[in-house]
């Protein structure tokens, strides 16, 4: 019975770290993509595989001084942070939009029905006080 619910929720963790791993793999290749298009503008060969020491020894070898390292990775990064900025805006925008949905959908309605409660509660109240004050005048 135990073995059964654990095998059970065994499954389902691999199923979801599929999911997980067949949603992300497309974006890591992207990113390597993209990493090693950058490290080919600063000046490394990315054709074949070597240490972090080796591509640093390369990147220096291209780029002697700072100021032309820092000239040279904004270059090859510009493409890529203008695309990174363009999503955040796109993703804030439809965020927005989702939430706005949202609020119409489901808020909006449950809002206006407490103020139109709150608003016929509030008249009879009003009139209740001016019975009272009649009475209490008369």
């Amino acid at each position: 019975m135990i073995q059964e619910a654990f095998r059970t929720q065994i499954k389902q963790v691999q199923s979801v770290g599929e999911k997980i791993h067949s949603k992300l793999k497309p974006q890591l290749d992207k990113a390597t993509k993209e990493g090693k298009k950058v490290l080919s503008q600063l000046g490394s060969d990315t054709t074949e595989e070597k240490t972090v020491a080796g591509v640093i020894a390369e990147i220096r070898e291209h780029n002697p001084t700072l100021k032309r390292l820092i000239l040279n990775l904004d270059s090859a990064t510009y493409d890529t942070r203008k695309q990174l900025s363009w999503n955040a805006a796109m993703m804030s925008a439809y965020a927005k939009l989702q939430a706005e949905i949202k609020f119409n959908k489901d808020l909006k309605p449950a809002i206006d029905g407490y103020l139109s409660t709150v608003d016929e509660k509030l008249k009879s109240l009003l009139e209740k006080a001016n019975e009272f004050k009649s009475k209490v005048i008369n």
